[in-house]
């Protein structure tokens, strides 16, 4: 952007710089007829000199000859002076309309040159409004690391449970085979063992509730909190592809417009140039084929008569044309400039689609990788819904072990009573055996979904 001011400005500077040195250049006049002889008394060094002061000493040059000269030339010097008024009064037209030409190429170029500063502006807010959108872009970004950053965690904790319940149940079956056993080798009296049965049931019952409703609350607000983060995650995905599509779409019209205005410029400008060059040409071509029919007209004169006053104004006069001729020529230099500057700028533009089409490339590759993390929440979701359906059958698998468990003491107590000395380690045993059952059980607390 700071290159393309720096073209501006030189481009304002060209335009103005011509069109201030033109006026200055338009008011060379040719020098008067008696100043080519060296030993002539009016040959007087003065300042700019214009074409009637030059017509005028021309005339009284030409009287004080008519009056040294007889009254025979009378009548073939007045016909020169008018010739030579005329041809005065069409270059002073000729100047005034380049005069009107170069003011009107001015106010063009001024026009142009608004036109530039207005688009780079434009041009200006783009850019910031796609440094905002890179900003947003990167905070989402940060809040999907720290998504999949805790979906990790909560999977190495789901992990860890698991383990701490294998433990757990390895644990208590160890213990249930080895209190088995000792309830095998120790029997007791049928009314201690009914009380004893009586209490085991109890707290089994007691710790069947609570571990129902543990795992009912636990499963509720599971399901709660993961619809909870589910909808808040849709939500958020949509919210950013709406916004996401909208500054697209924005940004494309954006520079759809302005790519549309700078090629209308471009085409206005060269259209105005060339037809500019074109008149100019034309105007050169007849000036030249003016100054050849003067050489002509000259060399014939040079060959059939002596210099004299009008053959000296006729060579001042195709020297101004001369003059002239080189002012156009230098006219013409600074068009084909400006047309390459036009070029250069038409290229910039060129370079400033290619870099809007990597932009959109670039967010086309962010989307894919949006789509990529929201699938990985989705599998994530999924293995956290088979980890739960694991873990109820590992609960329906300790159900199962404590039915087996309560059948197997209703038959130990039912069996042949033994020696009822050892009593006290059968009455404890059991309650002991639910205690650490429920312990295992509950001993994690409640994981708070993250």
């Amino acid at each position: 952007l700071s290159g393309c001011r720096k073209s501006t400005l030189v481009f304002q500077t060209a335009l103005t710089s011509p069109c201030r040195s033109a006026p200055s250049t338009s008011k060379v006049a040719p020098r008067p007829p008696g100043c080519l002889e060296k030993n002539s008394p009016h040959c007087k060094p003065a300042g700019p000199v214009t074409p009637r002061a030059v017509h005028k000493k021309s005339k009284t040059s030409s009287r004080q000859e008519k009056s040294q000269q007889g009254p025979t030339h009378r009548s073939g010097s007045r016909d020169g002076i008018q010739a030579n008024d005329l041809q005065g009064e069409r270059s002073n037209q000729n100047i005034q309309q380049l005069k009107q030409l170069l003011a009107d190429s001015n106010r063009r170029f001024q026009a142009i040159a608004i036109v530039l500063q207005q688009s780079l502006t434009q041009t200006d807010e783009a850019t910031r409004q796609c440094r905002e959108l890179y900003e947003e872009q990167a905070s989402l970004q940060e809040e999907l690391a720290s998504s999949v950053h805790s979906c990790v965690r909560l999977e190495k904790e789901k992990e860890e449970l698991r383990a701490t319940l294998q433990d757990a149940a390895q644990r208590l079956q160890e213990q249930h085979q080895k209190d088995l056993a000792e309830l095998e080798q120790k029997t007791s009296y049928q009314a201690e063992w009914g009380k004893s049965r009586l209490a085991c049931q109890e707290e089994a019952d007691e710790c069947r509730t609570l571990m129902l409703q543990q795992m009912e609350e636990l499963k509720a607000s599971h399901e709660a909190m993961k619809q909870k983060l589910e909808s808040s995650h849709e939500e958020q995905l949509q919210r950013v592809k709406q916004q996401h599509d909208s500054s697209l779409q924005a940004l494309r019209n954006a520079h759809t417009q302005e790519l549309q205005r700078l090629e209308k410029t471009c085409k206005d400008t060269e259209f105005l140039l060339r037809r500019e060059l074109e008149e100019l040409t034309v105007k050169n071509n007849a000036l030249m084929e003016k100054l050849a029919a003067h050489e002509n007209r000259r060399k014939e004169l040079a060959e059939h008569t002596q210099k004299d006053s009008h053959t000296l104004y006729l060579e001042q006069e195709l020297e101004s044309l001369k003059v002239i001729l080189d002012l156009k020529n230098k006219h013409l230099h600074q068009q084909e400039k400006k047309l390459v500057e036009i070029k250069k700028l038409t290229d910039k533009n060129v370079t400033l689609e290619e870099r809007l089409i990597k932009v959109q490339q670039e967010n086309e590759d962010l989307k894919a990788r949006m789509e990529r993390h929201a699938a990985l929440s989705r599998q994530l979701s999924q293995d956290q819904a088979m980890l739960q359906e694991s873990l109820q059958k590992e609960s329906k698998v300790n159900k199962r072990l404590s039915m087996e468990n309560e059948e197997l003491l209703w038959k130990l107590h039912n069996g042949d009573p033994s020696s009822p000395q050892r009593m006290s380690p059968i009455s404890t045993a059991p309650s002991q055996f639910f205690k650490l059952q429920s312990a295992c059980s509950f001993s994690s607390p409640p994981v708070s979904p993250r």
